[in-house]
């Protein structure tokens, strides 16, 4: 297993390395998306662990993991942006730059399919039917993993907010004082809250409380109750009766989860 994870890291280190000429601004990104690939890989190695998993899974997941947003270096490069509406599909062109370079060649030809089902389904609204197996269930971890390094890193900026905005947390909307009556409504019925009915930061923040509803595994739930992150976002929104009860429906369905 040792072996397989010290190929898989080099062989994403070689790649990342492999471009040249950067901007500043692209260095600091690149290594961003660096580091955020290399802790969604540890996560989820310690989550296919914790529920079991043989030695043989968690490396798989680990693989998934560490290549899960490779495409993302190109992207930036080619288009100058990580907005996916604005260029290609992220966890679509990962899957590209993983075939063209022949990074999965070790792994056995099913392994590769679910891997790279699995990254392919990391960024959609949900995982096609077309998915099952250990391929789904590597998929939902990789799901779980990914979303609650993000809610580490946007709660981490939310604690200590940076002097000038980050723009990709607040997609450029303005900061809004009531949260849209779509968006309320999809979070209350249980749903994750969809991206087309967001229209201000306070939108943003709910959607990501809304997150709850797609995590798949216990220990996923019990590293989201232990982080505080609902919490520490709940904090940052201005308080009504529609956000308080937003909160406590989020927060109870995760402490159920983590006691059932």
């Amino acid at each position: 297993m040792e072996e397989r994870v010290n190929r898989t890291q080099s062989n994403f280190k070689n790649y990342f390395e492999s471009f040249s000429g950067l901007s500043q601004e692209h260095q600091n990104n690149f290594v961003i998306k660096y580091d955020h690939s290399l802790r969604v890989a540890d996560l989820c190695k310690t989550l296919a662990k914790k529920i079991g998993r043989s030695e043989d899974e968690q490396t798989l997941a680990f693989c998934a993991g560490l290549f899960h947003d490779i495409g993302r270096f190109a992207q930036l490069v080619e288009f100058n942006t990580f907005n996916d509406s604005k260029s290609v599909d992220h966890a679509e062109y990962s899957v590209k730059v993983l075939r063209e370079n022949d990074f999965l060649s070790d792994i056995s030809e099913q392994q590769q399919t679910d891997v790279l089902a699995a990254i392919f389904s990391h960024n959609k609204r949900e995982i096609s039917r077309d998915v099952t197996g250990d391929g789904l269930e590597l998929a939902k971890l990789l799901r779980d993993a990914d979303k609650l390094d993000i809610l580490k890193v946007i709660t981490d900026n939310y604690t200590k907010p940076r002097s000038v905005p980050n723009h990709t947390l607040t997609w450029e909307m303005p900061v809004g004082s009531v949260v849209t009556p779509a968006v309320a409504k999809q979070v209350l019925a249980g749903d994750l809250v969809d991206k087309a009915s967001v229209a201000s930061q306070l939108d943003i923040k709910v959607m990501q409380l809304s997150w709850v509803y797609d995590l798949n595994f216990k220990p996923s739930f019990q590293f989201l109750m232990e982080s505080r992150f609902m919490e520490k976002i709940y904090a940052t929104l201005p308080k009504s009766d529609t956000v308080i009860q937003i909160f406590r429906s989020v927060k109870v369905y995760a402490e159920n989860k983590v006691m059932n």
